[in-house]
């Protein structure tokens, strides 16, 4: 038996073809890489301490890269979150100051960010306003509505023993946490809309050409709104948990935000063109930049380079994520080819079966000649 027939070998080739689709796995292997050799350098990083840090410092980042993946999916960008993001949390933490209950604080929240999304996703496909000036303009409205709101001056008093947990300071079991369990439930229903639903499919369509969308019957518009409403309850939801973390909201507690979001959503393998994109990814980037800032402060990098480290981190997850698209193309070539060598038949037996006309036997002329050339048969 050939064994590129066998079921053991055509299980490999499956999974090795799974897995160069996915762009995150690059990023992944330079994790590990880079995990290994902090844990030989600087021992402290390998301890569970450190470790559920840096998942639990990863959440807030993650809520707002699942939201930005969405809309990049769709062929948009929001500059907006991270000033969303503040502005409920300030409405959640205000509303539980002035003694309304938890789930009546955090709906306010995630009104106030579905509202400001449904903002934008209108301004952008109705009044025709591009998504750089449109959220653009709402993260200064949002910044500067908070700013105004506090005069400057940071929310206190709202914690409560349940917010403790809601917030990850207080472990649920283990080193398990409230958010760690709701990323994970975010994630799954947002990749499996995505992934396996009619709708979700749409967003790659909008993307990916909003024209052919439209040609094929999609209301394009519609999805736009949709992707804008995900982000701003995205940055809703990162809202509540940072507020939860912090057990303080700042004036300026989002600021910088957007531009994190846009990089864990890079860095997992979304494209700024559109219709390219997925929430593990998402995830995967959101640990990288955290796993890069606890690196920072492990090795004693000061403040003043840290930026320039992300900067490079960025690019060199960037780069991975070609690589290993270079890498997928040239597979699925070669497979593309040996499979067309398979089932090709052999040169000789192509020609064999190529139609050459016979000559008679009395004047050379074949049987396909015009009947004009064919000499008539001598009747006996």
């Amino acid at each position: 038996m050939n064994r590129a027939s066998t079921p053991s070998h055509a299980a490999g080739e499956a999974l090795r073809r799974r897995v160069l689709a996915d762009p995150s796995i690059g990023i992944l292997s330079l994790l590990a890489i880079a995990s290994i050799v902090m844990s030989i350098v600087e021992p402290t990083f390998a301890t569970e301490g450190n470790v559920t840090n840096i998942v639990n410092t990863m959440m807030t980042v993650s809520f707002l890269a699942i939201g930005m993946t969405v809309v990049l999916i769709a062929g948009g960008l929001d500059l907006s979150v991270g000033a969303v993001m503040g502005l409920c949390a300030g409405v959640a933490a205000n509303l539980l100051t002035q003694g309304l209950s938890m789930p009546v604080a955090f709906a306010g929240a995630l009104a106030v960010g579905a509202g400001i999304g449904l903002a934008n996703g209108l301004l952008i496909t109705k009044l025709g306003i591009p998504d750089f000036i449109a959220t653009l303009a709402m993260m200064g409205i949002a910044g500067g509505v908070l700013l105004y709101w506090t005069a400057g001056v940071p929310i206190l008093g709202y914690m409560n023993q349940t917010y403790y947990y809601i917030g990850g300071l207080t472990r649920i079991a283990g080193p398990i946490t409230f958010p760690m369990i709701l990323v994970v439930v975010i994630a799954v229903a947002v990749g499996l809309l995505l992934g396996r639903t009619r709708f979700g499919m749409m967003f790659y369509a909008v993307g990916s050409s909003p024209t052919g969308a439209l040609h094929a019957g999609v209301r394009v518009d519609r999805v736009k709104i949709a992707a804008y409403v995900v982000s701003g309850l995205m940055a809703a939801v990162a809202g509540i948990h940072i507020a939860g973390r912090t057990t303080t909201v700042p004036p300026l507690i989002g600021n910088g935000y957007e531009i994190t979001a846009i990089a864990a959503a890079v860095i997992g393998g979304a494209s700024l063109t559109g219709g390219k994109g997925h929430v593990f990814g998402a995830l995967v980037g959101a640990l990288t930049l955290t796993m890069t800032r606890n690196i920072i402060n492990l090795t004693g990098v000061e403040s003043s380079w840290q930026a320039v480290v992300t900067g490079l981190v960025l690019i060199l997850a960037v780069a991975a994520n070609q690589a290993w698209t270079v890498l997928r193309a040239r597979s699925r070539t070669k497979a593309l080819a040996k499979g067309s060598a398979a089932t090709s038949p052999p040169l000789a037996s192509r020609t064999s079966r190529v139609h050459h006309p016979s000559p008679t036997p009395d004047d050379g002329v074949g049987s396909d000649a015009p009947a004009a050339e064919r000499r008539p048969e001598t009747i006996a």
